[in-house]
């Protein structure tokens, strides 16, 4: 198999740690959005999956891809209401999660100068993390465990939560342990899984070039 895309994408964090946690290997082709080929990925999108003449974009099509084609070792819960659940915390990172902390706080403060030059949005920035986000905490605080992970083991949903606060974190941003103790938890337990820690070692050397000035 071989997986495209940047390891410092979120979303390519996520398919990557699933499918350690599956016991899978991959070849890892560092991409960015627009320079994977487009028979492989037509929108350009990133990550995308080569797995035999299969070809795939899209996280969560790779990772129900994943779940279905190597079920030894499970990502997803197996009752359909549980797996209803797992699909929905899924689609809550890959979009609310996503919006607030890689485009609100991640691409404001790290990626925005890189890729365009231009300074960050100082008030859209403050705007995220004072305003927008702290709902968002709310409802995660209310629906996380206070230990553990989301379904017994950790799978596909757990890393889809945790991925983007990752992002946030390298941005600056530290979450408040006070005020949202079982988000903070939460994501701490998710972080320290050998799955998620070896895709940590693959980012330090980008995230360190990215913070040395030009």
């Amino acid at each position: 198999m071989k997986l495209y895309g940047s390891c410092l994408s979120p979303f390519v964090r996520k398919v990557a740690a699933v499918m350690d946690l599956k016991g899978l290997d991959c070849e890892r082709v560092e991409s960015i959005p627009g320079s994977v080929p487009r028979d492989i990925s037509p929108l350009g999108k990133i990550p995308a999956l080569v797995d035999g003449d299969l070809k795939l974009a899209d996280s969560s099509i790779i990772c129900e891809y994943l779940e279905e084609q190597y079920p030894e070792i499970p990502a997803r819960p197996t009752a359909p209401v549980d797996r209803a659940r797992a699909r929905w915390f899924e689609e809550f990172g890959d979009s609310k999660l996503a919006e607030l902390c890689g485009d609100g706080i991640f691409f404001q403060r790290v990626a925005k100068k890189m890729l365009t030059g231009e300074a960050s949005d100082e008030v859209r920035l403050a705007h995220t993390i004072e305003t927008l986000l702290p709902p968002v905490l709310d409802y995660l605080e209310g629906e996380l465990p206070a230990e553990g992970f989301l379904f017994g083991a950790p799978g596909t949903a757990d890393i889809s939560i945790a991925t983007h606060f990752v992002n946030a974190r390298y941005a600056g941003y530290e979450l408040d342990a006070a005020r949202w103790p079982r988000v903070a938890g939460f994501i701490e337990r998710v972080s320290a899984l050998p799955a998620m820690v070896r895709q940590f070692e693959r980012e330090t050397d980008l995230m360190a070039k990215m913070a040395r000035p030009t």
